[in-house]
């Protein structure tokens, strides 16, 4: 094979999975490309065979399995950030700036009043008083400046504040379905397990979504994935629903057990299941669009961490028929 079509080959499967583009990425596709008898290239494929899209969760726990390291953030995201970064740098310069000058007039300030003082004692008469309407001016004339400083030093800091709170939620959340992202999600369940409450933990996969994109497109795909994240965020209501990538979604239930939750999913599977979907532009029949689920106890004996077991059961679910929701049991 040539370099051109290596090159094909690999940005292909890039664009059919949904894959970023990373280093890591690219040498684990590489391997799929080039050398189809290895066994990540293996892997790849048993995890793609029945048309399933390649999740950037599956292709992390082949490079770890293999010895590829683990896929870094998307560049998009990283530029965002490093914006982000770049621009709070930039208003703490500032902000700094302003202090310190606002300091060195405080100081300026002090010893002006000082040597009016010295001016005051040594003048008589006239002299003195309009030494003294002299010095009156100067000094309202300086806390006007300071004033004007103290208030552009409100303001960058309000700005400063507000770029932080930007920067934080957009690390936060996921740009296409505006829900929470793995972090988020990572950090409330985190919390969640400090404090000792019950929860329960789904994972939930849009069934054989690559024949969407495949079909109709990623601007289809994608429709449909922020459809998905729309009614899970409605039927989970009070619950966090998260994108953990791809056409994977989390969903944490609180202080509910497995089986409870189950019940919650399974009507907004079958809400899904009942969803028409049709081409904005031509109104044709998209077909119908359902996921399989796995839900697991948040907390387990053996210490085996619930985000695999529910993923071992959402695997149960596809492997028998798919558009059904998985237990683990009590």
């Amino acid at each position: 094979m040539d370099s051109q079509a290596l090159y094909r080959d690999i940005g292909r499967f890039f664009a059919q999975h949904g894959l970023w583009p990373t280093p890591q990425n690219y040498a684990l596709i590489y391997q799929l490309v080039a050398d189809a008898q290895s066994p990540a290239a293996q892997a790849v494929k048993a995890a793609t065979g029945d048309g399933v899209r390649l999740t950037q969760r599956e292709a992390d726990q082949i490079m770890d399995t293999h010895g590829v390291a683990t896929a870094a953030a998307p560049p998009q995201q990283d530029a965002a950030g490093a914006a982000l970064i770049s621009a709070t740098r930039r208003q703490v310069e500032e902000f700094t700036a302003i202090v310190e000058a606002s300091q060195a007039q405080a100081k300026s300030y002090g010893e002006d009043l000082e040597a009016g003082a010295r001016q005051l004692e040594e003048a008589d008469g006239e002299d003195r008083v309009a030494t003294l309407i002299d010095l009156t001016r100067a000094m309202v004339e300086r806390t006007q400046h300071a004033e004007q400083q103290l208030s552009a030093a409100r303001s960058e800091a309000e700005n400063l504040r507000s770029k932080l709170a930007e920067a934080s939620e957009e690390a936060r959340s996921d740009p296409l379905t505006h829900l929470p992202n793995r972090r988020a999600f990572e950090e409330r369940y985190a919390l969640l397990q400090q404090e000792g409450v019950e929860v329960s933990l789904a994972i939930c996969d849009v069934d054989k979504f690559k024949r969407v994109n495949d079909t109709y497109g990623h601007g289809v795909g994608d429709r449909v994935l922020r459809t998905v994240a729309g009614l899970l965020r409605e039927c989970c209501d009070g619950h966090m629903v998260a994108r953990l990538g791809g056409e994977e979604f989390v969903v944490l239930f609180e202080r509910l057990a497995p089986a409870q939750a189950a019940v919650i999913l399974d009507e907004a599977r079958e809400t899904l299941a009942d969803k028409q979907f049709r081409l904005r532009e031509s109104d044709a029949p998209i077909g119908q669009v359902t996921f399989s689920a796995g839900v697991a106890r948040g907390s387990h004996p053996l210490g085996t961490p619930a985000l695999q077991r529910a993923d071992e059961l959402l695997y149960i679910a596809k492997n028998e028929g798919r558009n059904q929701v998985r237990v683990e049991a009590a």
